[in-house]
């Protein structure tokens, strides 16, 4: 998996998990991302596999890997139910009003445990929150992966008609016959993480 589609990958999975959040309610606080190391760091690797590493205090704690998107969403999900706040029929109603399957699995693992299985569907359905309005990318990934683009690829002149080219304004007044090129420079450097 080049570099690329690792990138692509990451930008719709923190696309797909600030999703969730929204829908579910949770805090910004304890959500998992793949630029900060404090709390739960996910990571893609170079084989495509997906790792999630847990920190505490700088400290790594834990970690797991898989290869399925799915997978790294359920746990990412019943992980972040796990507060004081969400009882257990109401994490049974907020994954079964996510994804029916993932409500099934989490009582199937909850019943080889000594807990009360909750009742599938729910008796009182949990109500998702609609998602706020973002934009797809971040406005600086998406100028960086332009950035890369333009630095790979060299774009044919641009030819200009007679009639701009005749005409007592020069090429270099008109502002939409400009190209400005962004240099890498101009981006965060520490892409450590990354690595």
């Amino acid at each position: 998996m080049d570099e690329d589609q690792r990138a692509e990958l990451r930008y719709e999975l923190g696309d797909r998990i600030d999703r969730l959040w929204d829908l579910l309610g949770l805090s910004e606080y304890g959500r998992p991302g793949f630029a900060h190391a404090e709390g739960r760091l996910l990571v893609v690797g170079v084989d495509g596999r997906l790792s999630c590493l847990d920190f505490d205090r700088g400290v790594k704690i834990g970690e797991w890997v898989t290869d399925d998107e799915s997978e790294l969403l359920y746990r990412l999900v019943c992980d972040a139910l796990r507060r004081p706040e969400w009882t257990v029929e109401r994490r049974a109603a907020a994954l079964y009003a996510l994804d029916p399957a993932w409500a099934e699995r989490w009582c199937a693992e909850l019943a080889e445990r000594p807990h009360a299985v909750p009742k599938l569907p729910p008796e009182e359905p949990f109500v998702l929150r609609p998602p706020k309005l973002r934009a797809r990318r971040s406005t600086i990934a998406a100028r960086a992966k332009a950035a890369e683009r333009a630095a790979r690829t060299e774009r044919p002149p641009v030819r200009l008609p007679a009639a701009f080219v005749s005409s007592t304004r020069s090429v270099d007044s008109c502002g939409a016959c400009r190209v400005r090129r962004r240099t890498p420079r101009e981006f965060p450097r520490f892409r450590l993480l990354d690595r």
